[in-house]
């Protein structure tokens, strides 16, 4: 029995040395040093009010101008023809009014769309102040003075240029009253003699309403 029993000091000894070979690989992360550190990184998350802004910019001009309310008729107004003969003579009455670069009242001075925004406005037809956006109002019209009506709108381009920089309005036998910074004043001029820019269309804003009220004549 004494030969085949290992001493009890060697038995303690080997207990020892297989628990050391063994403990490595119970230990916790943490005692393994900083490289078993996760490294994952969240993603950060988008924006969701992103394409909101987007697309509260890129609303086009019209449609912000229908939402306003202030002309519950909208763009393509329906007037009688005494109110479409009263947006010539208020027209006529702003000649040598004189030319101010964003000006719309006659007590400071007019430019081209102003003069538009003006006349209009009396009738309560709520337009913008930008002839580029006046170009997009309306029904298209030829560009022919024999089919253009009183109270259409002229929008013009530089000779160089398609971008709309100019709007007269028209007041019938080919003549049309607009504010020329050139003239420094509120002129009439022949539709086919204006050579300082050039006609890029006719948009009619308006329509006369030819029914006539109960009980007239």
């Amino acid at each position: 029995m004494i030969a085949t029993r290992l001493p009890r000091f060697l038995a303690t000894g080997f207990v020892a040395l297989l628990g050391a070979s063994v403990a490595p690989a119970q230990q916790s992360p943490r005692a393994l040093g900083p490289t078993m550190v996760s490294t994952r990184v969240k993603a950060p998350a988008l924006k969701r009010d992103t394409t909101v802004r987007i697309r509260a910019v890129t609303k086009s001009p019209v449609k912000a101008l229908e939402r306003r309310g202030s002309n519950p008729r909208g763009p393509f107004a329906r007037v009688s023809e005494v109110q479409r003969d009263s947006i010539i003579e208020n027209t006529r009455s702003l000649l040598g009014i004189r030319y101010q670069w964003a000006g719309e009242t006659p007590e400071r001075g007019v430019d081209c769309s102003g003069l538009v925004k003006y006349v209009f406005a009396k009738l309560g037809i709520a337009l913008p102040h930008h002839a580029a956006d006046l170009a997009m109002l309306g029904e298209s019209v030829a560009k022919d003075t024999s089919e253009m009506r009183p109270g259409d709108l002229l929008v013009f381009s530089k000779l160089k240029s398609k971008r709309i920089s100019h709007v007269g309005i028209y007041v019938g036998d080919g003549m049309m009253i607009h504010a020329s910074s050139g003239a420094k004043q509120v002129v009439e001029t022949p539709v086919l003699e204006f050579r300082s820019a050039l006609l890029r269309g006719v948009r009619r804003v308006i329509t006369v309403d030819s029914t006539k009220a109960p009980g007239s004549k």
